[in-house]
């Protein structure tokens, strides 16, 4: 407890609020992100076990109405597949690649440039911390003819706090980040199996209505 009180007394009230805040709001994205990762994800073989059985037995309509109720991202694109199958594998593909591009990616891409924000601001803090803490050290030096060293000590340790606790905010969030771009990743090859499957399918769509 008192080293805390010596950090906060260190930092000053300003950076002190500024780097609670910073860790409140990644705290908040990453758990968030999570959250809507886990809520994207369909065992894609699983899936496409029930639905051919689905559009064996109920046909065409029996179909959509599996792919509303399923969580995850790949029954999206087996909608979209159902609803263009008689359009033809062109307008089925072009279909399902604009789903990707303009409603599925910006979905997985949600909340990533803030996380990147906060791990370029947090440093950045931390370096305006050091700044300001030498500014000050520097003004009571200046100012003085003899300078007691337990004078300067504050003004040091914002000094040396900041830059530490900026970057303890950020290195751990460039880890996580770096996870989470590596799960788009495998979403994205994830819809290309699907959409692959989804394109070899569409014969036994378009001839169930």
């Amino acid at each position: 407890m008192e080293a805390i009180k010596h950090v906060i007394a260190a930092n000053g009230p300003l950076f002190t609020i500024t780097f609670i805040a910073l860790s409140l709001t990644a705290v908040t994205l990453l758990i968030w992100r999570a959250w809507l990762n886990h809520n994207a994800k369909t065992d894609l073989d699983q899936f496409m076990a029930k639905l051919q059985q689905t559009l064996k037995s109920g046909g065409k309509n029996a179909a959509l109405e599996m792919c509303a109720e399923e969580p995850g991202i790949v029954p999206k694109l087996f909608t979209t597949a159902l609803n263009t199958c008689h359009e033809g594998k062109v307008a089925t593909r072009n279909a399902i690649a604009n789903l990707i591009e303009l409603e599925i990616l910006p979905d997985l891409n949600f909340l990533l440039p803030w996380i990147v924000t906060i791990i370029k601001l947090a440093p950045m803090a931390g370096l305006l911390g050091t700044v300001w803490g030498m500014i000050l050290a520097f003004g009571k030096i200046s100012g003085a003819t003899r300078v007691n060293p337990s004078d300067l000590a504050n003004d040091i340790g914002m000094a040396l706090y900041t830059t530490a606790e900026g970057l303890l905010i950020a290195i751990p969030l460039i880890a996580v980040y770096t996870q989470l771009r590596e799960r788009v990743g495998r979403f994205e090859l994830e819809m290309q199996r699907a959409t692959q499957m989804a394109l070899n399918l569409l014969p036994q769509m378009a001839s169930r209505k």
